[in-house]
C-alpha cells in the first residue's frame, strides 16, 4: 500500500468506491491496483528505472455522482547502500514484538514515519517513545504497570495528527515525519485516541485515551528492508479491522528538515532556526474547510518557551498566559507574512525570516490584527496560540500533521476537533 485516498463531500455518511481510468491516456495506470480506498503498487518501484507515475483515478458515491482526478506518484531515490561488502548506515531493526531499535554509526540517528492509511473519523496523534529494553521497560516500570504511561510521555516524541477530514487539494498521501534519535536507541510507539500528548499532559484528555501496542491495538509487519508496517486499532469502527491509522516506518540517513528541530515535543508546532546564522526563505501553502475567516501569523520567541522580548534585551519579558501576551503578539508578529484564504482553496505566500530564532503561528478567528489592537475590547476576536496556557480556554488548537504542516482548531473548547480549519504546509530553505 502506498496511500490511501480521502474523499470530501458535503453530504455526510456518503461511501465511495474508487477506480483507475482513462488507460489509454494513463498507461502508468497498469502499475497500480485499488483495494478499498488503498492504491497499491504491483511491483517494488526503482527510482533510477522510472522516477514518477502519473495516473488517473475516479471516486463515485452511493448515488452515482463521480469525479476525476489526476494524480502523480513520486519514487523517492533512497540510499540504498552497496550491493556487497557493506551496509546501510542506519538500519531500524524489531527486537521484540513491538519494540525497535534504531542502529546507526552516526552521531544520531533518524527515523522517517508516513502515513499510508487512514479510515478513523477520529483526529488521533501518533508519538513514540524510548524504553530501556526489548521488554519496553521504562526505569524498571513494565508495560501495564502504574506509572506506566507517565514514564512512556516523560519519554515522548510527537510524530503527527492524521485528520479525518481533509481540506479539499491538500496531499493526504504525502504526509511523513523525520525524528532524531541517539544510536541504538529503543523505540516503542503509541496513539492519543482523539487527542494529543499536549491535551494528555495538560490534563485536557485523560490518559487512559493513549493506547499501547498490543495484539489488539497494532499490528506489525515486516516490509523487508529494514521498513515495517504499523496498524492500529483506535476501537472506534471495526474492532478487528487495524486500518484505523496505518503509518510506514524506517530508519534513514537523511538530515531532519530545516525548521523542525522543536516539532516532536509538546507544544512544538513551531518553526525552529537557531542554528542558521543567515536568512531564509519561506515558501507556504495555506489550505481551508472553515466557516469563519480566519488569519495565521508568526511571531518571534526567545526561547522554546514562547516568551517574549519586548524591550529588546534579548530575554523574555512576558511569557504565554500572562496578561498582554496576546496584544504583544499581535504587535511584534511579523505583518509582512499574514495567512488567510478562500474557503475549500489554496493559496500561496512567500516571505523571509531571519536566522537565530524560533518562530511561533498564531491563529486569529475570523478577523484581523486591527481588531486586537484597535483598544475596542468589546470586538477582539477569539487568538489562540500553541501554547495552551495562553489560550482563554486551555484548549490544544493547534496539531503537528507531518514536517512544516500544521493544522488550526478555530472553535472554542476544542469544537469539532477536526483541525482543518486552516492548515498551513512550507518549505524552508537557507539563502547561501
Amino acid at each position: 500500500v502506498i496511500g490511501t485516498f480521502i474523499t470530501t463531500d458535503s453530504d455526510a455518511g456518503d461511501t465511495f468506491t474508487y477506480s483507475l481510468v482513462d488507460d489509454d491516456n494513463y498507461p502508468d495506470n497498469s502499475a497500480f491496483s485499488i483495494d478499498g480506498e488503498n492504491l497499491k503498487i504491483n511491483q517494488s518501484p526503482d527510482f533510477e528505472t522510472k522516477s514518477s507515475y502519473l495516473i488517473k483515478v475516479k471516486t463515485t458515491d452511493q448515488d452515482g455522482l463521480s469525479y476525476e482526478k489526476e494524480l502523480t506518484i513520486n519514487v523517492n531515490d533512497i540510499n540504498e547502500g552497496p550491493t556487497s561488502g557493506g551496509s546501510s548506515t542506519t538500519k531500524l531493526v524489531k527486537i521484540s514484538d513491538d519494540v525497535f531499535q534504531i542502529q546507526t554509526n552516526n552521531s544520531k540517528a533518524t527515523l522517517e514515519v508516513t502515513l499510508t492509511g487512514l479510515s478513523s473519523s477520529l483526529v488521533n496523534e501518533l508519538g513514540a517513545f524510548t524504553v530501556d529494553d526489548a521488554a519496553g521497560t521504562i526505569n524498571g516500570i513494565a508495560p501495564g504497570e502504574v506509572g506506566y504511561a507517565e514514564a512512556a510521555l516523560a519519554n515522548s516524541k510527537v510524530i503527527f495528527s492524521a485528520i479525518s477530514k481533509i481540506p479539499q487539494q491538500f496531499d493526504a498521501n504525502n504526509i511523513n515525519k523525520l525524528l532524531g534519535f541517539d544510536p541504538n536507541d529503543n523505540l516503542r510507539f503509541y496513539v492519543v485516541k482523539n487527542g494529543s500528548t499536549d491535551s494528555v499532559k495538560a490534563g485536557i484528555t485523560s490518559i487512559s485515551n493513549l493506547i499501547f501496542p498490543s495484539s489488539s491495538t497494532l499490528q506489525s509487519t515486516d516490509l523487508g528492508n529494514n521498513n515495517f508496517s504499523l496498524a492500529w486499532e483506535d476501537g472506534s469502527g471495526n474492532p478487528q479491522g487495524f486500518e484505523d491509522l496505518v503509518v510506514k516506518i524506517q530508519a534513514t540517513d537523511n538530515p531532519l528538515p530545516l525548521g523542525t528541530g522543536l516539532q516532536d515535543r509538546s507544544q512544538g508546532e513551531n518553526i525552529d532556526l537557531r542554528d542558521v546564522s543567515g536568512l531564509v526563505t519561506a515558501e507556504f501553502t495555506v489550505y481551508r474547510e472553515a466557516a469563519f475567516d480566519n488569519y495565521v501569523g508568526f511571531y518571534k520567541v526567545t526561547d522554546e518557551n514562547g516568551g517574549i522580548d519586548i524591550d529588546g534585551d534579548g530575554t523574555a519579558d512576558i511569557l504565554p498566559g500572562q496578561s498582554g501576551y496576546t496584544q504583544a503578539v499581535v504587535n511584534q508578529h511579523l505583518s509582512n507574512l499574514g495567512l488567510s484564504v478562500t474557503n475549500g482553496q489554496t493559496a500561496n505566500f512567500s516571505g523571509t525570516l531571519e536566522g537565530g530564532a524560533i518562530y511561533v503561528p498564531f491563529l486569529i478567528v475570523n478577523s484581523r490584527p486591527d481588531a486586537v489592537l484597535d483598544n475596542n475590547v468589546s470586538n477582539d476576536p477569539a487568538v489562540y496560540f500553541t501554547f495552551l496556557g495562553a489560550n482563554s480556554d486551555q484548549t490544544d488548537h493547534v496539531r503537528l500533521l507531518g514536517d512544516n504542516t500544521f493544522g488550526f482548531e478555530d472553535l472554542v473548547n476544542g469544537g469539532d476537533g477536526d483541525f482543518n480549519d486552516i492548515v498551513v504546509k512550507f518549505e524552508l530553505q537557507a539563502i547561501a
